[in-house]
């Protein structure tokens, strides 16, 4: 069962779990084809598959789907999975932002923020992500955000972080 997560609210930008009336905003990102090429799966998604993920993802609790509001009005998602809680590490990604509000820092405070809930609620001690070897633009992003290369494979860089430096 998916334990309850507080939204965390920070200057404008509000963050809080994914619910079933953001399914079609998320999807509408995740759909466009300047998203969907940095995902290791490139293809669209359509309704039902979509809303059949959610439906399973409501019953895990090793994977949380954020999405993020900026003044009131949902703008991004960012997703920490595969939550290993014996051995404190999890994945952190599904990086969104509406084309709207792309390049304005949202994500960077977005991201920031889940980090250190990750920390503080879940008791995580590493994260790591996967970025496209040639999105360098996330790439600057997760690395002012703590995250260093730790391997190459298949266009993909493997990026990881430590959480002993998260202050709470």
């Amino acid at each position: 069962m998916k334990r309850k997560i507080s939204p965390i609210t920070k200057d404008k930008i509000s963050i809080r779990l994914i619910q079933e009336k953001d399914l079609l905003k998320t999807l509408s990102w995740r759909n466009l084809e300047d998203s969907r090429i940095w995902f290791r799966t490139t293809d669209i998604i359509s309704e039902e598959s979509h809303k059949e993920w959610f439906n399973r993802y409501l019953k895990k609790d090793d994977d949380y789907l954020f999405v993020i509001e900026f003044e009131d009005k949902i703008v991004g998602q960012i997703a920490v999975y595969d939550i290993d809680f014996a051995n404190g590490s999890a994945e952190i990604g599904r990086f969104l932002v509406s084309p709207d509000y792309s390049g304005k820092g949202i994500m960077s405070i977005a991201c920031n923020e889940v980090i250190h809930l990750c920390s503080k609620e879940f008791n995580l001690s590493y994260m790591f992500l996967e970025v496209r070897e040639n999105n360098d633009r996330a790439i600057k992003l997760y690395t002012r955000q703590g995250f260093s290369k730790e391997s190459e494979y298949e266009g993909f860089l493997r990026m990881g972080r430590y959480l002993t430096d998260v202050a709470i």
